[in-house]
């Protein structure tokens, strides 16, 4: 089945964590909203944190999506929880989330395909720069039943997902994010190249 690169749809608003936040609640030793790795933050994630949605330069959006990817995690909202959510417990953590008096979660991928020896090194490529130009996974390395995944080969920047959680997101319904066959564009394409 083929992969997928998750981008969110520009003509939503965009969640931000602000810096104050994170250190009131989180402190300097777990620079979240920053450091895009695989920690874990469920021990030190006491309380929820209060993410701010408001328009990007490159967004046209007045509404809050559903589901949004950045910077290597997913903001979840209730609905998108309630609708999807337990189909990627063994794929990371749900850290608790507030907006605009309403709840939700950013999910914080934890399945690294290096992890498991499944980046294909026979397509993946970089160029002169160390820009990715191809990149490549070999699913059945993945552990059985991962829906979502990063890759250390883009610095855990993207969040990657098989065909079944594409279909659960557009089964239900849910906006804010196309899903990209090319997993090395980095941008998400035009709407034609969509899927």
């Amino acid at each position: 089945m083929p992969l997928h690169r998750i981008h969110r749809e520009d003509h939503y608003l965009i969640f931000t964590i602000p810096t104050s936040e994170v250190l009131n609640k989180l402190g300097r030793k777990y620079p979240f909203h920053i450091k895009r790795g695989p920690d874990s933050y469920t021990q030190v994630w006491k309380e929820p944190l209060e993410i701010v949605f408001k328009a990007g330069d490159d967004s046209r959006g007045e509404s809050v999506p559903d589901l949004q990817v950045m910077n290597g995690r997913i903001f979840f909202s209730q609905k998108a929880f309630d609708l999807i959510g337990s189909s990627l417990s063994q794929d990371g953590e749900f850290l608790p989330i507030t907006y605009d008096g309403k709840t939700g979660y950013i999910f914080n991928p934890h399945v690294i395909a290096e992890d498991h020896d499944a980046l294909d090194d026979k397509v993946t490529i970089k160029n002169d720069y160390g820009d990715l130009q191809n990149l490549g996974f070999i699913e059945e390395k993945l552990p059985a039943g991962t829906q979502v995944f990063r890759t250390k080969a883009d610095s855990y920047h993207g969040v990657f997902c098989t065909e079944l959680f594409k279909q659960d997101v557009e089964r239900s319904g849910l906006v804010g994010i196309f899903f990209q066959p090319d997993l090395a564009n980095l941008f998400g394409g035009s709407a034609s190249t969509r899927n």
